[in-house]
């Protein structure tokens, strides 16, 4: 049984889905991909409207930018850098953005993230990058600190590195929705987007979110910042669009940068990709979010996520060790403080597939649950009493 949708999250209807497969044979009877640069896919319509129909107010716009989730970082990128270009704001070409976080491996999104076995990539890397803290409560507030006041102290660091740096030179901020699988799974806390949301428009500097992990009902809601309440300028995704039946990214963006792009000389972004919008994964997206947008979906993975985190809190509520089980939806995770983290994260996952037949994702300080959305109860049971033995057994021997 696999609690990783596929080792990297993305296949959230599991595989063998009849309506998305025979979608997929549709559309092969027709064409394999076309440039919707030049000729028309209705499907490329179909499917952003299911995506905008869900979309936070003042999102109108779809752009589908290529097959990865990085692909989608830079094109948000390069969306933010061309409007604000039009705009006369020539000097903004700073992007800002969290330590602890991943945004993909191209050159872009590397430079935003923080991963240091991918560290000796930086001298090829731009320049005009730079990092806050990352966004978490547990770690990193200070001692009788409220998460309110936490969040505006984010808030705070984030302004201060903008005047800094010097807003006319700040085109954008660009965090996870939720800090995803680095970290694990921490939400925001307090109105922290939305105190990040007016630092940003107060200097001018673009908001764009990455839910490339956490988008498309992973979390409960169709987009995860509709439960921040927040209109971000960007929001970016991948994995989960076409679910592994296809390979999608995207950008949602807002009538306003659409505007200012479509106002400049000729009328277009500069930012395109051969397999932008690809016919047989936007066919196969199609289906698989007609499924995820649905609303009865839609709660039902809020009740699971649920039902899976209350059975672990139960379990393991009597272990020291247990740091934290935290998330959204299907997407959370448990965090252990041993004195070998890393390898008992190796252990953990040798003795659940091993002994108990479950496939997770236990690397570092966590262990990671991001199952198929069709999880089924009687499924959730097995990898909860599965999980609890397992720490239970290891504990003796890494206590």
């Amino acid at each position: 049984m696999d609690t990783t949708a596929g080792g990297t999250s993305y296949a959230i209807l599991g595989w063998q889905n009849e309506v998305v497969n025979c979608a997929i044979r549709d559309q092969l009877d027709k064409f394999g991909h076309i440039d919707y640069k030049m000729w028309n896919d209705p499907n490329v319509e179909l499917l952003a409207s299911v995506m905008l129909a869900k979309a936070p107010s003042g999102v109108a716009k779809v752009y589908f930018s290529g097959n990865s989730g990085a692909e989608a970082c830079e094109a948000a990128m390069k969306m933010s850098f061309q409007a604000h270009q039009i705009m006369g704001n020539l000097n903004k070409k700073w992007f800002i953005s969290r330590k602890q976080s991943y945004h993909g491996s191209t050159a872009d999104a590397l430079a935003l993230g923080d991963r240091p076995n991918l560290d000796f990539y930086k001298p090829m890397l731009s320049p005009y990058r730079a990092h806050v803290s990352m966004h978490h409560y547990k770690k990193n507030g200070f001692p009788g600190e409220s998460e309110g006041d936490y969040a505006n102290r984010c808030a705070e660091e984030l302004e201060k590195l903008i005047l800094k740096i010097g807003p006319e030179n700040v085109a954008a901020f660009v965090g996870e929705t939720i800090m995803g699988g680095l970290v694990g799974d921490v939400p925001p806390v307090g109105d922290y987007w939305k105190k990040i949301r007016t630092v940003c428009k107060r200097h001018n500097v673009h908001l764009i979110l990455d839910e490339v992990y956490c988008g498309t009902a992973t979390t409960g809601t169709y987009f995860a910042i509709e439960q921040d309440g927040v209109t971000p300028d960007f929001i970016f995704m991948g994995k989960t669009l076409a679910a592994g039946y296809g390979a999608l990214s995207a950008v949602a963006t807002t009538d306003e940068i659409y505007n200012i792009i479509a106002s400049s000389d000729d009328q277009r972004l500069q930012h395109t990709t051969t397999h932008q919008a690809h016919s047989l994964s936007v066919a196969a997206a199609l289906a698989v979010q007609k499924i995820c947008s649905d609303n009865s979906f839609l709660s039902e993975v809020r009740r699971k996520g649920e039902l899976f985190r209350s059975g672990l809190q139960g379990g393991l509520k009597d272990l020291n060790f247990v740091i934290d089980i935290r998330g959204r939806g299907l997407r959370f995770s448990v965090e252990h403080d041993f004195k070998q983290q890393i390898e008992f994260g190796k252990r953990f996952e040798e003795f659940m597939m091993k002994e108990r037949g479950v496939l997770v994702n236990a690397k570092w300080h966590r262990i990671c649950f991001t199952p198929p959305l069709i999880i089924t109860d009687e499924e959730i049971e097995r990898a909860t009493i599965a999980t609890v033995e397992c720490f239970k057994v290891l504990s003796k021997e890494f206590s």
